[in-house]
């Protein structure tokens, strides 16, 4: 979710080189007792072109909008270059991202840049020159967020819509994390219980697609594993046909839709109608 964050929702073009698989969250330990509580604060380090760099991401959960938030993320991240220094004893510093997620309703118009918090009273080039990036989910329209089918467009999705929005709009929803693995869907599963309590059937329709999917990639892992075993390269192939089309039989079952199916697991809608007969 941390790379969908970064290369759908960061128009910078350089995010998309960084090197995802080699992304880790680091321990808060290095901060003051104020940082190191908020759970929602999380420090990444991954590579990119070779180097180390960090991605600092403040989540920002608050309906108030705080005027110095560039003076409080530049805080957080000299207390990681203290601790670098004093761990490493580096000579360099890395470099580091920092990126604010505001989830509020009121809009986010404070400035990004600390220099522009600052009395220009003496030569500008003594002013700190700061910023960060922000991202704030209720600037992204809904035309937008439907093109990108990940779990971070539909969170977006579901937190800027109301619950009768949600209510009406859940086949959409549903659509954008269609392309999602398993993890990401049980995640959503579990929120959607929270959020959405009182509503068995929202919830149902998210877990029923969490459980296909489970299906479909058991169904296929245990196939290709038998045909690996048996040497039959031809017959992996097929074994990944054969475990499509049984879950896609066990789909019909269940009285899920044709077109869902055909999403769900990759057959063509033919193959499908075949298998009602």
């Amino acid at each position: 979710m941390i790379c969908q964050l970064l290369t759908y929702f960061v128009d910078e073009g350089w995010t998309a080189d960084i090197d995802y698989s080699s992304l880790q969250r680091i321990d808060k330990s290095f901060v003051t007792d104020e940082f190191a509580n908020r759970e929602s604060d999380l420090v990444y380090k991954a590579y990119f072109k070779g180097k180390e760099v960090y991605i600092f991401l403040l989540l920002e959960f608050q309906s108030t909008v705080d005027r110095f938030m560039a003076l409080r993320m530049l805080r957080y991240i000299t207390e990681l270059y203290e601790y670098l220094i004093k761990s490493y004893r580096i000579k360099m510093l890395p470099a580091v991202f920092p990126v604010m997620l505001y989830n509020g309703e009121k809009r986010w118009t404070v400035p990004e840049e600390l220099n522009k918090l600052i009395e220009k009273s003496i030569p500008e080039k003594y002013i700190p020159d700061f910023r960060y990036y922000k991202i704030a989910e209720n600037e992204f329209n809904k035309d937008f967020l439907r093109k990108i089918k990940s779990s971070v467009s539909a969170l977006f999705y579901a937190e800027n819509s109301s619950g009768d929005e949600l209510t009406k709009e859940f086949k959409i929803l549903t659509g954008l994390l269609k392309a999602e693995r398993p993890q990401e869907l049980s995640l959503f599963v579990k929120w959607f219980k929270y959020m959405f309590s009182d509503r068995d059937d929202v919830v149902e329709e998210v877990k029923g697609l969490e459980e296909a999917k489970t299906m479909l990639r058991s169904s296929i892992k245990e196939m290709s594993k038998k045909l690996i075993n048996e040497g039959m390269e031809k017959g992996i192939q097929k074994g990944l046909q054969a475990g499509k089309l049984e879950t896609a039989a066990a789909l019909l079952n269940k009285k899920m839709p044709v077109k869902e199916i055909a999403e769900i697991t990759g057959l063509a809608l033919k193959e499908i109608e075949k298998l009602k007969k």
